[in-house]
Formats: structure tokens, C-alpha cells, sequence
């Protein structure tokens, strides 16, 4: 099993970002819903670094948990990406319209890949 603090897990981390944005930026309906999902890895690493300040914690001991949410938010999406687009874009037309139901599959689906992956890594990080 690969060592938490291993330095593979930077490049893990690399990789899984690159595979939500791969998954997502293609889903955004327009140049402000794409520039809000690329700076949600940004945001969340600032959000890693701070908390890895606050609690006096290595950050590449914390990078699991980092991959494993884009990796679950990634695989959430596998099979509605396009569902996602029609819902980017009728948001994008009119964002005050009620939600009608059409977000429930991917939603439902993103409902259990977050937990299952979110709570392994933190299983992971904290047990080993």
C-alpha cells in the first residue's frame, strides 16, 4: 500500500484534478460556470493549507483526502455529463427557474461517491 506521506501523492493529487476539470470544464455552459469549477481546486487547496496550518498537520499527509475528492466528485459525474450540460445550460438561461427533478440522478450518485470516497481517505490518513 503506498505510505501517506509518500511524495506520489502530490503527483495523485495533480492527476485527479486534472481529471474533474477534464470532466466538468466541458459540462459549464459558460466562461463564468467554467472559470467558478477551475477555481474550485485552487479554493480547496487553500482551504487544505489552512486547515494543515491551523492543526499543525503535514500537508502531504493530508493529500489523500485531497485526491480522493475530485477523484469522487469525477467518477459522481460518469454517465450524466451530459444531463450536467442541459442543467449548466438552462441555469445559464434562467437561474431563478425551480430545480424540476432533472438534477436527481447525478445528484443521487454524487450523494454516495463523496461519502464512500471522502470517508476511505480520512479512514486512510487517520488509521495507518
Amino acid at each position: 500500500m503506498l505510505e501517506k506521506t509518500s511524495p506520489v501523492w502530490w503527483i495523485l493529487s495533480l492527476a485527479s484534478v486534472a481529471v474533474f476539470l477534464w470532466t466538468m470544464i466541458p459540462c459549464m455552459a459558460n466562461r463564468r460556470q467554467r472559470l467558478f469549477v477551475a477555481g474550485g481546486p485552487v479554493a480547496a487547496f487553500a482551504a487544505l493549507l489552512g486547515y494543515c496550518a491551523k492543526a499543525n498537520w503535514p500537508i502531504g499527509e493530508m493529500l489523500p483526502v485531497y485526491c480522493s475528492l475530485y477523484v469522487a466528485v469525477s467518477l459522481g459525474m460518469v454517465g450524466h455529463r451530459k444531463a450536467l450540460r442541459a442543467y449548466m445550460l438552462d441555469r445559464a438561461k434562467d437561474p431563478t427557474r425551480p430545480e424540476d427533478g432533472t438534477a436527481t440522478p447525478w445528484i443521487l450518485q454524487m450523494a454516495f461517491t463523496l461519502p464512500v470516497f471522502l470517508g476511505a481517505s480520512l479512514w486512510y490518513v487517520t488509521g495507518t
